[in-house]
């Protein structure tokens, strides 16, 4: 009985509390009173009680701790449900102390998002968070971040570098998801054009990879006709240039029978589909939850895509970075892999993009 790990009950009879105030305090349920805080962190304290990160969050409430995270706002839908994410995150932890300084660049241009990173550096931050913009781009992200500043990746990893741990979706798994979902919209045969933005990322390439070996092993009756790069820095930039070639590829190409876009720019495809008068007969598959997807996907100007629910993941990176800052490792994976979503017509009235109930918080 003396290595018996200590209760809540035993906290709140150390403390002179109930049990429902320790467990307010420890689950962050509710207003607790100064006096009472004090006297549950120093019973926390005194008995060794796990987890760690309560005692160690309350112990550090006297010093903030801060969090950077450099964000791209080039996508709009996606990167605005991620702000829902981060500010879940905000509302969990600032009962601790925690202050979320973040920083927004404006284009996927690395020069631009290394400025952003030096600006929160500025700072003081006792982390960071980022998505990395191009491959091959580990040494020089590290040689901007001091080594006593411990940062993470989310959505797209940095293979080579120093992060401490990576959180997002197995892109190659997706992109044979992708291929079984065009063959199945397809049957009995389709000619499909991949579209890819950011052909740069890690993570398109992997989509692409796993999206042609799925084609290859497994025989499907697919053709891919072409792997078209769609260039853009700009979320203007971007949106008009998938629309076009989309438009270009639908004027010049035989018999297509469907596109695959390897990022949330799934939408400004169908635009074209739309435009051309073929829906139905030329399918969308692609990704994310944009503005128009659910008007798009009852009309069948979108087959399917794949969601990856973004917020949740900055939302999950942000709280394990915080636990690491202040001493609890002992559950710290560095490849943390997320769940993904197909999202079709007969369900989307069921898929919430954004909002509590993503994260499993509430």
């Amino acid at each position: 009985m003396e290595n018996q790990q200590p209760t809540i009950k035993d906290i709140a009879k150390m403390a002179g509390v109930s049990i429902a105030t320790v467990d307010r305090v420890l689950h962050n349920r509710g207003k607790v009173s100064k006096k009472n805080l004090d006297l549950i962190s120093a019973a926390i304290e005194t008995l060794s009680y796990k987890p760690n990160q309560i005692a160690r969050a309350l112990s550090s409430r006297k010093s903030n701790i801060k969090i950077g995270l450099v964000l791209p706002q080039v996508e709009s839908d996606f990167w605005g449900e991620i702000i829902e994410g981060v500010q879940a995150a905000q509302a969990h932890l600032s009962p601790f102390g925690v202050e979320l300084i973040t920083e927004f660049s404006y284009s996927y241009d690395l020069d631009e998002q290394l400025k952003s990173i030096n600006q929160v550096l500025k700072m003081n931050v006792n982390g960071l968070i980022m998505t990395p913009l191009y491959d091959g781009s580990s040494d020089i992200v590290d040689r901007c971040i001091p080594k006593e500043v411990p940062y993470a990746t989310v959505i797209d990893d940095m293979p080579g570098s120093r992060r401490l741990f990576h959180i997002g979706p197995d892109d190659f798994a997706i992109g044979n998801l992708a291929a079984r979902l065009t063959e199945l919209y397809c049957r009995p045969r389709g000619n499909v054009v991949i579209l890819s933005p950011n052909n740069s990322l890690i993570e398109t390439q992997q989509r692409i990879s796993g999206f042609v070996s799925k084609v290859k092993q497994e025989q499907l009756a697919l053709n891919i006709l072409q792997i078209i790069p769609i260039p853009g820095k700009t979320e203007k930039c971007m949106y008009q240039n998938i629309y076009i070639t989309a438009l270009e590829c639908i004027k010049n190409g035989h018999n297509l029978d469907a596109f695959y876009v390897t990022n949330g720019l799934t939408q400004w495809c169908a635009d074209a589909v739309v435009e051309s008068g073929l829906v139905g007969k030329v399918k969308v598959i692609g990704h994310e939850y944009t503005s128009k997807l659910p008007q798009y996907l009852q009309s069948g100007a979108i087959s399917a895509v794949i969601y990856q629910k973004p917020a949740m993941q900055f939302y999950k990176a942000i709280n394990l970075l915080y636990e690491y800052i202040i001493g609890d490792q002992r559950s710290l994976n560095d490849n943390i892999i997320t769940e993904c979503n197909i999202i079709i017509k007969e369900n989307i009235s069921f898929v919430h993009n954004g909002g509590n109930s993503q994260y499993g918080y509430c």
